[in-house]
């Protein structure tokens, strides 16, 4: 059998830090490993952001094109064209009132910007005579307008629930001080969202999600769909118990579910585990200080370093008694989780967080609702040096034999795809 030609494409850009970047790559990983397929990854993204994704790319040693979804013009034009694009400018905000691309990551200000990606994607898709194409992410398809209509086989890798996390946030800002109109357009955004996720899955041949929890219901009887549960390579120095009784949380506070965490640690957490035992400190890395609310009380036993260098923060991973994560959403899978089970830290995380990591066992539940409950348990467990290496143990065995059965994952999605049936007639 000759080799699949794969093309990877996805606009978010590849930074390890990040939740998202490393999701990514750790899905270029596996695939670039594969014996049977040729790999050619693209990436746009802001010039800003191309340097550390290159770096990332030359250290997985794949064929890799890097291209802009930005384009700036230095020729100003004469008045004539400036009046021209300026009415262009205005038109397109009136347009973009109603469309969901302003809510995601960029917004469209210049559909030339569209039309160079997708053009050039079309053009590496001939010229390497392309099989089989993923894209990642539903924004990262509206930069690539042909993907829908391609010959080739195509794969999408979802997020998460672009929609229904659209309507989440709307509901938190119909909470807020804001204009009718703007909760309004935010209605309107989420059923454009909703409406174009339909579409993409119906089209492409095979739909890939994080967790089940992302599985749209009219999809959870479709042989088209498959979940990429997360995991990543054991790291060579892992997590050891050190007794630091420190408790960890990673997360920016720019993001709005992790703001809502941090807010729980600071302001129900913290105070009371202050009262049970003051020797016991929370670390929250990844948030600025300074972007605290004022109104957030915050107690002697909270620690904020803000942004850490990678090997500080290896350090904390490695030494921390525990990580938690209050964050009570189901939304996609929690990198920062994946993360810990690569180093075989014990994690205290709510029953949401955990669908993403079918393949642990045996781990204690974080109730938000119960902070009480919460504190106890961390003084109690955080002085039992047994039960947290037993839980570091089992996380790391769960893993191991999870990603045994994960070895030819990737191989079988990508030649099963060649005989993807829908409606009882085969694509191929």
């Amino acid at each position: 059998m000759e080799k699949q030609n794969v093309l990877y494409f996805t606009s978010y850009p590849l930074d390890p830090d990040n939740g998202g970047g490393m999701a990514i790559l750790n899905d270029i990983s596996q695939l670039s490993q594969l014996e049977k397929i040729n790999l050619y990854v693209v990436v746009a993204c802001q010039e800003s952001s191309q340097i550390k994704t290159r770096d990332q790319l030359d250290k997985l040693k794949v064929k890799y094109y890097l291209t802009t979804n930005f384009i700036s013009s230095t020729k100003k034009g004469n008045f004539l064209n400036r009046l021209v694009k300026t009415y262009e400018k205005v038109v397109r905000r009136l347009r973009a009132t109603f469309s969901f691309q302003t809510v995601m990551y960029l917004p469209f200000e210049n559909y030339n910007q569209v039309e160079h990606v997708s053009k050039y994607l079309t053009y590496l898709c001939n010229r390497h005579s392309i099989h089989v194409v993923i894209v990642e992410q539903l924004y990262s398809i509206l930069w690539f307008k042909d993907f829908l209509n391609l010959k080739q086989r195509k794969i999408y890798l979802a997020f998460d629930r672009e929609a229904e996390m659209i309507r989440s946030l709307a509901l938190n800002f119909a909470r807020n001080d804001i204009s009718s109109f703007f909760k309004f357009r935010i209605f309107i955004i989420s059923l454009r969202v909703s409406s174009f996720e339909k579409k993409v899955c119906k089209l492409a041949n095979k739909c890939i999600f994080l967790s089940a929890a992302d599985v749209p219901k009219y999809l959870l009887a479709n042989e088209k769909v498959l979940v990429n549960s997360q995991v990543l390579p054991p790291k060579v120095m892992g997590w050891h118990y050190t007794n630091s009784m420190t408790v960890l949380f990673a997360g920016n506070i720019d993001y709005y579910f992790n703001s809502l965490a941090v807010k729980w640690l600071i302001c129900e957490l913290s105070p009371r585990l202050l009262r049970l035992n003051n020797q016991i400190k929370i670390v929250i890395t990844g948030t600025d200080f300074n972007n605290m609310p004022k109104d957030w009380t915050i107690e002697s036993n909270v620690h904020i370093p803000g942004f850490l260098p990678k090997k500080q923060l290896e350090d904390l991973f490695q030494t921390s008694d525990i990580f938690i994560c209050p964050i009570d959403n189901d939304f996609s899978v929690k990198m920062k989780l994946v993360e810990c089970v690569s180093y075989g830290i014990p994690f205290f995380a709510t029953e949401p967080c955990l669908k993403a990591l079918p393949y642990l066992s045996g781990l204690p539940i974080l109730d938000i609702n119960s902070p009480d409950e919460a504190a106890a348990f961390i003084c109690e467990t955080l002085s039992n040096k047994e039960v947290l290496e037993q839980l570091s143990h089992q996380i790391l065995e769960d893993a191991f034999n999870f990603a045994k059965t994960r070895k030819d994952w990737w191989t079988k999605v990508i030649l099963e795809s060649r005989e993807f049936k829908i409606g009882g007639h085969y694509l191929d």
